[in-house]
């Protein structure tokens, strides 16, 4: 009787809504570009700078307004008619408008664009980031289907092996035992082979969680950049920097603005002495000068003074994790590199040994026992091979991702 089963796969695994979004997700990813740019769509995040070229925009025309702040109209109406009643009344119409001080509409003008460069360098991290995420689940996805395909081709050379043993069982050149036993191995090559493909799909599941695509980018492997230093334009110091530039000229609006804003007032007045009389007009303007004492601008410089400072520790800051993250990648390559080299001379002895364990074990020289020690060993440096070689991949990317490379 044969034992032999086809692997299953469990069904009920996945969510059904996420099954059913996957099913109606695009057929392919094509680059590595354009699988980030799905993630980004599906993410919102493009969102946050476009909300900043709005506030960018906002404060340019602020900037490019007359007055320093809204103007207002002031009425002012006296009578007697609930005192003498004698017909005496007077009538005064104003408007307020604030006045730039000097500098301050080129310091606000300076904000703008400051909030602009924020926008610009937002969005490029926000790429940077994302690419990260997607690189992240596309190498644990292809590392899960290396596994696969090392626990499929391990069933069939199990199913191999139990086949040849099962006719020198027939012929009588072998025990029943020993069939037995490489039925025994064909069932723990399927148990394998049911975890790799849970682990393929749940890592695949992941990715196209992320980017809403069905297949992974193709070349997934991308060249290594030639740079080995932190480039000046890296989206996490730039954008650190641009934070930096707008503390920068935050601080420099409030020292312009220290004090309040003189406003001028230009209106007139209609006046009657009494009932009868005749009315006279006039034409008024007024100035009103704050004093600017310093005891009330010294909040706001403080303020501002303070948020310089935190950007400037932070772009600090900032540049000193990425340093830390890109010498941890560059060590990481260099040791994917070897152990990949060690693979590959492993899995070379490997294959000789089980090229000769085979030789043996058909002339009778070597027991099963020996020879399933020694595909077990063969198969260990296979998977180690190919699980080596997805990982430098994986280090290659992880060093481009360190070094603030975003595909296109």
């Amino acid at each position: 009787m044969d034992t032999r089963r086809s692997p299953t796969r469990p069904l009920g695994i996945l969510p059904l809504a996420l099954l059913l979004a996957l099913a109606a997700a695009p057929a392919a990813a094509g680059s590595l570009g354009e699988a980030l740019g799905a993630a980004l769509e599906r993410s919102g995040e493009l969102a946050r700078p476009q909300a900043i070229t709005g506030e960018r925009d906002a404060l340019a025309r602020q900037a490019a307004s007359p007055f320093a702040a809204d103007p207002a109209l002031r009425l002012s109406y006296l009578s007697d008619r609930t005192t003498e009643d004698a017909g005496a009344y007077e009538v005064e119409t104003m408007v307020d408008m604030p006045l730039w001080l000097p500098g301050q509409r080129d310091a606000r003008r300076r904000v703008a664009v400051a909030v602009g460069a924020q926008a610009g360098s937002l969005d490029r991290r926000l790429r940077w980031e994302i690419a990260g995420e997607v690189r992240e689940k596309s190498w644990a996805a292809a590392i899960a289907a290396g596994r696969r395909r090392q626990a499929e081709q391990a069933l069939a050379d199990a199913r191999a092996l139990e086949a040849a043993i099962d006719k020198r069982v027939g012929a009588g050149e072998l025990a029943r035992v020993d069939l037995l036993v490489a039925r025994q191995q064909t069932i723990e090559r399927e148990a394998e082979l049911r975890d790799a493909r849970l682990g393929h799909d749940r890592a695949l599941a992941d990715y196209r969680q992320l980017t809403g695509l069905q297949t992974l980018p193709e070349p997934l492997r991308e060249t290594p950049a030639s740079a080995d230093a932190l480039p000046a334009d890296h989206p996490l110091l730039e954008d650190a920097d641009s934070a930096l530039a707008l503390a920068r000229a935050e601080r420099e609006q409030a020292q312009r603005e220290r004090r309040g804003n003189p406003v001028l007032s230009v209106g007139g007045k209609r006046a009657r002495e009494v009932r009868g009389a005749d009315t006279a007009d006039s034409l008024q303007l007024e100035i009103s000068l704050p004093f600017g004492l310093a005891s009330q601008s010294a909040p706001a410089l403080a303020r501002a003074e303070r948020g310089y400072t935190e950007r400037a520790t932070d772009l600090q800051r900032a540049r000193l994790a990425a340093e830390r993250t890109l010498i941890a990648a560059q060590l990481a390559r260099e040791g994917a590199a070897t152990a990949l080299t060690v693979a590959e001379r492993r899995h070379a002895l490997a294959q000789q040994a089980l090229q000769l364990g085979r030789r043996a074990f058909d002339l009778g020289e070597r027991d099963l026992t020996d020879l399933l020690r020694t595909q077990a060993s063969a198969r260990a440096a296979s998977l180690d091979l190919a699980l080596r070689r997805l990982e430098l991949g994986r280090a290659q990317a992880r060093f481009n991702q360190a070094l603030g490379v975003i595909p296109q």
